[in-house]
């Protein structure tokens, strides 16, 4: 399967923050958009996901499709967690048959017991981060889609992200979208500008 995002252009009150964006998004591929604050790197993945639709180009789906919806595991920028709630809670709500066991299970891959009971809102950014990327992969998706997941984290973590993504991934394309081109050497880069 290859989707492509074909010459896709968009603007915003009149600046256009993508123009003729042509991208083959293939199985099993990672993929980064980079480039600095405001060049369109969330716009191109919101288009890719079926978020936001392009002012011109489109969105070519190629190949053999078993399902009518592709379903996407998503980090966004903003971030998609109640705050008020624990880690659990926010792993839980990804699925309404998830159970409490398997969520302490995945959320232990990268949190302590005590970070995953506290309120998320007394999280660090980065802890957040985490909680948000447990909370995407919970439920599989058909493409793992992960906006400026990076930033702040240390290097090693970085690595044994990248490593875990890497061992989880199967066939599944994955984009990330960052300013700069740091730690991404695996991935096929987009330099947007």
């Amino acid at each position: 399967m290859t989707i492509i995002l074909d010459n896709i252009s968009k603007s915003y009150n009149g600046k256009k923050v993508l123009d003729k964006l042509y991208v083959e998004i293939e199985d099993g591929r990672c993929y980064a958009f980079v480039g600095p604050s405001g060049c369109g790197k969330t716009t191109a993945l919101k288009i890719f996901m079926g978020l936001e639709k392009p002012d011109e180009g489109n969105v070519a789906r190629m190949g053999d499709y078993k399902y009518p919806t592709l379903q996407t595991s998503y980090v966004s920028q903003e971030g998609q967690l109640n705050l008020k709630k624990s880690a659990i809670w926010n792993v839980k709500k990804a699925h309404r048959f998830a159970s409490k066991g398997r969520a302490i299970e995945e959320l232990s891959r990268f949190l302590p017991e005590e970070k995953m009971v506290c309120p998320v809102g007394e999280l660090s950014l980065v802890e957040r981060k985490l909680v948000e990327l447990i909370k995407a992969l919970f439920v599989p998706g058909d493409f793992i889609v992960l906006d400026d997941l990076f930033t702040g984290m240390q290097d090693d973590l970085r690595k044994e992200i990248i490593d875990y993504l890497m061992n989880i991934k199967g066939s599944r394309p994955i984009l990330f979208a960052q300013e700069s081109e740091d730690g991404l050497d695996f991935a096929k880069k987009v330099f947007l500008n």
